[in-house]
Formats: C-alpha cells, sequence, structure tokens
C-alpha cells in the first residue's frame, strides 16, 4: 500500500466528524505532505516509479523523439534505460570530463556540440541515429544495446533500469494505458500550448488536433496512438497548464493521481484535454 494512501485513510478517519472545516483541514494537509510529481505503474511491481517534472518533461521528449523518427517502441525503452543510468533523466549541464546532457554524450567524441547536447531534442536523436547503427538491436538484451552505444566503464549498469524504462515507454508509447499521471496542486495553472506542441508534432498524420474553448480534441485512428498522445499531454501537464485529460469513459485530472471514471466520457476516437483550469 502507498504511503500517501495510508496517510489519508488515517487523516480521513481523525477529520471525519468534523465536518466542512475537516474537509479543508485534510485538503491542507494533503497539499501540504503529498509531492507533486508524476506516477507510472510498473508491471510487477507494488509501488509506482515516481518521476519529477523535470524527469517527466525528458522522458516526455525522449520518447517523442522515437515516434518521430518512425522506430519500435523497444528503441524508447533503450534510450530511457541509459538516460536513467547516465543523468537519471535529468539535463546536467556537468559530468565526467566533458560529458553533457541526458546521455552524458561527449563534444570531443563527436556527439556534437555542448549547445547541441544540451538541447533534449538533438540529443534524443543522436542516440537513436548510433543505436539503429548496429546490427539486430531490436532484438539485443536492452542492457547490452545501451552498452553497445554509450561504451560505458560500467557495463552492467543499464539493467537495473530496464523494468521502468519500460513501464515509462509502454506509457508515453500508449501500449500500457492508464499508467501515466502526475499529480500537481496549482488551482489555475496557465495554459501554455507551446509546452506540448512539438511533442504532438511528432505524431504527424497520426493524430489531429482542433481548440474547442478551453479544450483541446486530438483524435487518432488507432487507441494505441491515442493513448500515447494522452499520456504525453499528462507528462507535459506541469509547463503545458493541462489539468484533465478524458479517454472514453477514463479520466485524469492534475488534482488527483492516477485515472478514474469520467463525468463525461470523450467522444470515440478522441482525448479530450482542458487547458488552463477552465
Amino acid at each position: 500500500m502507498r504511503k500517501p494512501l495510508v496517510v489519508t485513510l488515517v487523516v480521513v478517519i481523525v477529520l471525519g466528524a468534523l465536518g466542512f472545516g475537516g474537509w479543508q483541514a485534510y485538503q491542507y494537509l494533503y497539499q501540504r505532505f503529498t509531492p507533486e510529481q508524476c506516477e507510472v505503474l510498473v508491471p510487477g511491481k507494488e509501488q509506482p516509479t515516481t518521476l519529477s517534472q523535470e524527469q517527466a518533461r525528458n522522458a516526455s521528449i525522449i520518447v517523442a523523439v522515437s515516434v518521430e523518427r518512425g522506430l519500435p517502441e523497444q528503441a524508447a525503452v533503450v534510450a530511457i534505460a541509459t538516460a536513467y543510468q547516465e543523468s537519471a533523466l535529468r539535463n546536467l549541464d556537468y559530468g565526467d570530463r566533458d560529458s553533457l546532457g541526458l546521455f552524458q554524450q561527449r563534444p570531443s567524441y563527436g556527439w556534437g556540440t555542448e549547445e547541441e547536447i544540451m538541447d533534449p531534442w538533438y540529443s534524443s536523436n543522436r542516440f537513436y541515429e548510433e543505436l539503429v547503427k548496429f546490427d539486430n538491436w531490436e532484438s539485443t538484451d536492452v542492457n547490452d544495446m545501451a552498452q553497445k552505444v554509450q561504451r560505458s566503464g560500467f557495463p552492467e549498469a543499464y539493467r537495473k533500469h530496464e523494468a521502468n524504462a519500460r513501464a515509462i515507454a509502454g506509457a508515453l508509447r500508449g501500449s500500457a494505458p492508464e499508467t501515466f499521471s502526475c499529480l500537481s496542486f496549482e488551482e489555475a495553472p496557465t495554459a501554455d500550448e507551446a509546452a506540448f506542441e512539438r511533442v504532438l508534432a511528432t505524431f504527424g498524420d497520426a493524430v489531429t488536433t482542433a481548440t474547442e474553448g478551453s479544450k483541446l480534441m486530438i483524435t487518432a485512428a488507432d487507441d494505441t496512438t491515442l493513448w500515447a498522445a494522452a499520456q504525453q499531454m499528462v507528462a507535459n501537464s506541469y509547463d503545458g497548464g493541462v489539468t484533465s485529460v478524458v479517454v472514453g469513459d477514463r479520466e485524469w485530472e492534475h488534482t488527483r493521481q492516477g485515472w478514474h471514471e469520467a463525468k463525461t466520457p470523450a467522444p470515440a476516437s478522441t482525448a479530450v484535454v482542458t487547458l488552463g483550469g477552465s
């Protein structure tokens, strides 16, 4: 059982008899002691893996680039596992010798300029460029494939990240619906479509978008792509000011971790995204 849930149950029991004032106190305590973070459900693990806002954004970009390049989900798994080990999914401006960025790529080894490597879109593209040069990369062990690309002094270091990498890649590629959620207590976030426009653009013609007031309607030809786009929106909810996403009869809301039954189901083949707290 998750610790926040235990805390919630205790608080509810204590405050249950206190009426509206108790509910306000509960809300205060819940927001004070529950971290604003993203969670990804990992098959076979009791506890979800957690991601900070920065980690969620970087994971989103890494996976989006795999979609843009037309690569299978396995490519994203290898890339996420690698970035987990090299930077903990953070865009570091330091590292061993001249290593930088998500993948700790080195300008002196021809990975690009310092400015280029510090761009997560560029560094992710460069990783995939090297990955696909190897024969049978899709069927090679994830750890071994990451090592072939990185040539690390710790050749077994990527293995421990495979389960998390598969869960994140599956969520953001849409093969694992309802597994990615984020929590935020900002009551009226400001919508910023620039935060997710590039991510949505990586789907190309596979998705179409339309704006209806405060709603962004995302339509996809298949369920996997629809869930990929929906959970990518959740991953970018902090920067983008996304407050809810509905797919079918399932809904994510920014003040509530996880997916639950939607108050108003979405039309078929469409994700309904609410922006700006409206």
